[in-house]
């Protein structure tokens, strides 16, 4: 005789779609309708480190000699992957003559990049240098994520110290001053 488990398991082997058959083609389908329907993907946010070198290599673009243009797209290929899209996005709006407050608009929405878009359009109007902007933008991002990671080491101190407060003192209490309080106190009810 054999079991319905049995049963159940053979019945899953042979009744299982193969890859690449028109069920899981469905599947797919279904997944990226529902991708669709929950609008575009989010952007994950870089690490500061990251963005402060995209922005460094942008400066070293420019302090080289290259366009605005030029330096976005060289940066495009070398950039955190989380933003290497809106360098190549902001390349090809430079290249087909939008003008660069309009391109780096696009960046105004992630952080660290928003003050290069923010850059962009006060050098477009003023003229300024936009490469010591730059390296200025670069410098703080940095400090700012030294001083983020001073801060979670700082409480990394904290919660290493948690199992001490929680399991060896109430220890202590209990194996090294427990008995010495209870012989003080059967010595003075003796007396």
């Amino acid at each position: 005789m054999i079991s319905a488990s049995v049963v159940a398991i053979i019945s899953l082997v042979i009744c299982a779609p193969r890859p690449g058959t028109r069920v899981g083609l469905q599947k797919s389908r279904l997944f990226d309708t529902v991708r669709i329907r929950a609008g575009p993907p989010r952007i994950k946010p870089a690490d500061a480190l990251d963005v402060a070198a995209d922005i460094d290599l942008f400066s070293a673009c420019l302090d080289a000699g290259l366009s605005s243009r030029d330096a976005c797209a060289v940066v495009a290929n070398v950039a955190a992957t989380p933003h290497r899209q809106v360098w190549s996005h902001v390349a090809a709006l430079l290249s087909i003559g939008v003008s660069a407050p309009q391109a780096f608009a696009l960046m105004g929405e992630i952080d660290g990049l928003s003050e290069l878009a923010q850059l962009a359009a006060v050098s477009h109007r003023s003229g300024s240098a936009l490469s010591d902007g730059c390296k200025n933008i670069a410098t703080t991002l940095r400090s700012s994520a030294g001083d983020k990671r001073t801060a979670a080491a700082e409480r990394a101190g904290v919660f290493i110290a948690l199992p001490l407060a929680l399991c060896f003192l109430p220890a202590f209490m209990i194996l090294g001053l427990a008995p010495v309080v209870l012989g003080l106190g059967t010595n003075l009810i003796k007396f």
